[in-house]
């Protein structure tokens, strides 16, 4: 007893020098460091003047006196291969004879779908205000569906398996070790190693509740020394295995709630609301697609546009070749009758007016054409010039199209992809709405929890002394522990709760507005379609007629000017009547093909008549082959009768809902005859029934 009280004193001893001896290492170094930085502090900083170098090198170099300025990235992509095989393009400086390509309408139309990545659209402001140079980010491509599809960012970028991630399977372990050298106030204790194991497996489920599956384990060893009594095990090992169970069963409870909102998150639910479930998923690929179908249906009408506008440059710039050639015929007549002396030189100069005219239409007419080809170039994804110039091989139809305004209407508030698009914005927010309702309670959630303890010398051991194992202490002892019970919390108010569901219901009510709006509008763009398809077939026929009319007027003075009978001022107006006829004509009957596209556009029924359908790229073949055994099994599965499928189908493969016309009234076919009619063309002043003259060949 003697000799452990004189052992414990020298070891307090010892204690009490190491301790003073480091307090006073420590007080040093911090004096030092102190010194250093006062020091520092009060120092004078260097100028330029005051620092030598001993390398020989003049000049300052790698200094910037600037934060903001011009960078340029560093990126080395390359040139887009219709860039770099393109020549330089066709103009009045440059007139090449390329070989012609005959293209159709259909192959046009087959070429853009193909060869853009990027949909292209028609540029109404002329240089750079194309919607790729002015809003790249902004513009459709055939990726939008397949990076909506993959978004993962909370809100509308948040793709469908982003959503299902929610559910995946969650597995997490850690293992950390440590070592500890503590003292009392009486005695130098002997050092403790430590080390801690956990694991766990968490799944959420689809109707909100979560399991936990955890293994843990706590290991502490003391070293055993002679110099100590009583010391219980060297090593010590409790750990545990257990199961844990949540159940939410008021708010946020329930399959409806969590497949659209997701599982319940109080710790974002401010941020993220109640739109990250994988039906609000879905939803947002569907309006991303009704987008593209959009963008798509956009470059077609564009594309169809183009095609009519270069023919109608090609028209434009026949009929000027066609009226240069009859003024430079009629000028060299005038010339050569001035000089003979049989006409006035005021006569001549008129001529020469009128050739110079026709000459400027020519130029003006081949640019408009030059600039018509390179436009559609341009939407179908072609280089600017290959050696080639397009030629429009198909003829725009001249015969009558009589739409009907009742089947138009129908058609139009079915089909439009608008209406889709804005339909599915009004089921997300009726979905997030029904979320929201079921945050308007309190939180009371059923928890319980069950664990099989153990605790050992060791791990594993072979051993049959008690307390030897830790695994063997789960199987052989009763060391379970177990818990079961409810937690409840709210708000009192529940003011954010409110809040929210009252701003849905006001966004509803504006989504279900601005649904109503859109079909007044499209009722409207059905109307204004069928009256420009009317006016321009009405317009087509008369400048027909008045083609006729002008060009035989042309004929009769131009003989009546052989013989000597009128002057050359009215054969000079008969031939620019003439070549404003023609013109006026073709640009009519492609204003009619326009119109006649756009009210196609304004039905729905554009890309159908191309024969433009969207379809879904390929997918993995284990793909396919696990949805073909899912729909094998369900196939030859069983109907349980006293079951319902809840919740319900929110989509549909086909058009729902039913548009509404009213019957037409009594006395409506004649409520047209209250509106002014055009005028009735007397029989005697009718356009003889010829057909139209047909440009000479160059």
């Amino acid at each position: 007893m003697i000799r452990q009280n004189q052992i414990q004193r020298f070891l307090r001893e010892l204690l009490r020098s190491l301790r003073l001896q480091r307090a006073t290492r420590l007080l040093s170094a911090t004096a030092l460091t102190s010194a250093a930085m006062l020091a520092g502090c009060v120092t004078d900083k260097a100028t330029v003047c005051d620092l030598q170098y001993c390398d020989d090198k003049t000049g300052v170099a790698w200094y910037k006196d600037r934060a903001t300025e011009v960078s340029w990235p560093c990126l080395d992509n390359r040139t887009d291969e219709t860039v770099a095989i393109s020549l330089e393009p066709p103009n009045l400086q440059r007139r090449v004879d390329d070989q012609p390509r005959d293209i159709c309408l259909h192959e046009v139309i087959q070429i853009s779908l193909s060869h853009n990545q990027v949909i292209e659209s028609s540029a109404m402001g002329g240089v750079g205000s194309k919607n790729v140079l002015v809003n790249p980010a902004g513009v459709s491509s055939v990726y939008d569906p397949a990076i909506q599809h993959s978004g993962v960012l909370f809100g509308r970028g948040r793709g469908v398996e982003a959503a299902l991630a929610d559910f995946d399977t969650t597995f997490a372990t850690s293992m950390v070790w440590g070592r500890s050298d503590a003292a009392s106030s009486n005695i130098l204790g002997p050092p403790r190693e430590t080390g801690a194991f956990t694991s766990s497996l968490r799944k959420q489920f689809a109707y909100g509740a979560t399991v936990n599956l955890n293994h843990n384990w706590n290991y502490t060893g003391t070293f055993i020394n002679p110099l100590f009594v009583g010391n219980g095990f060297p090593s010590a090992y409790a750990g545990n295995l257990g199961v844990a169970y949540r159940q939410p069963l008021l708010a946020g409870s329930g399959v409806d709630y969590t497949r659209i909102a997701g599982p319940v998150n109080p710790q974002f639910g401010a941020i993220t609301g109640v739109g990250q479930g994988v039906l609000i998923a879905r939803i947002s690929e569907d309006i991303t697609i009704a987008d593209f179908e959009i963008a798509v249906r956009n470059a077609v009408r564009d594309v169809e546009n183009a095609y009519w506008d270069l023919y109608l440059a090609y028209r434009m710039y026949d009929t000027s070749v066609v009226a240069h050639q009859s003024a430079f015929q009629t000028w060299r007549e005038a010339q050569d009758r001035l000089d003979v002396g049989v006409l006035k030189p005021a006569d001549e100069l008129q001529a020469r007016d009128r050739l110079y005219e026709t000459k400027a239409n020519v130029e003006t007419s081949l640019n408009t054409l030059y600039k018509a080809e390179t436009e559609l170039r341009r939407l179908v994804g072609l280089p600017m010039n290959d050696g080639t110039v397009l030629r429009p091989s198909d003829e725009p139809m001249i015969a009558e199209f009589i739409p009907d305004w009742r089947g138009s209407i129908t058609e139009a508030l079915t089909r439009r992809v608008e209406l889709r698009r804005q339909k599915w914005s009004v089921k997300s927010v009726q979905l997030q709405l029904t979320a929201a309702r079921s945050l308007v309670r309190p939180r009371f959630d059923l928890v319980g929890s069950y664990d099989v303890n153990g605790f050992g010398d060791k791990l594993i051991s072979q051993s049959n002394q008690p307390l030897s194992s830790g695994y063997g202490s789960m199987t052989q002892n009763n060391l379970d522990s177990w818990t079961m019970g409810f937690e409840f919390s709210m708000p009192i108010g529940f003011r954010q709760a409110r809040s929210q569901v009252r701003n849905l219901e006001l966004q509803l009510a504006k989504a279900n507005a601005v649904l109503a709006s859109q079909e007044r509008n499209i009722a409207h763009d059905v109307a204004t379609s069928i009256q420009d398809v009317t006016a321009a077939y009405s317009a087509a026929q008369s400048n027909y007629k008045r083609l006729a009319a002008a060009h035989r007027r042309v004929t009769l003075l131009e003989a009546e000017r052989e013989i000597g009978t009128t002057t050359l001022d009215l054969v000079l107006r008969a031939q620019a009547s003439l070549a404003a006829a023609e013109s006026e004509y073709y640009r009519q009957v492609v204003t009619y093909n326009k119109s006649i596209t756009s009210l196609k556009l304004s039905t729905g029924g554009l890309l159908s008549e191309n024969g433009i359908f969207l379809a879904e790229g390929q997918w993995e073949p284990d793909a396919y082959n696990d949805a073909l055994l899912r729909a094998t099994a369900r196939t030859h599965a069983k109907d349980a009768p006293y079951l319902n499928s809840e919740p319900g189908e929110f989509a549909s493969p086909g058009p729902t809902g039913t548009v509404d016309l009213y019957p037409l009234a009594v006395g409506e076919a004649d409520a047209a005859s209250t509106f002014p009619q055009s005028p009735v063309v007397p029989e005697k002043d009718s356009a003889p029934e010829e057909e139209a003259p047909a440009p000479p060949e160059d």
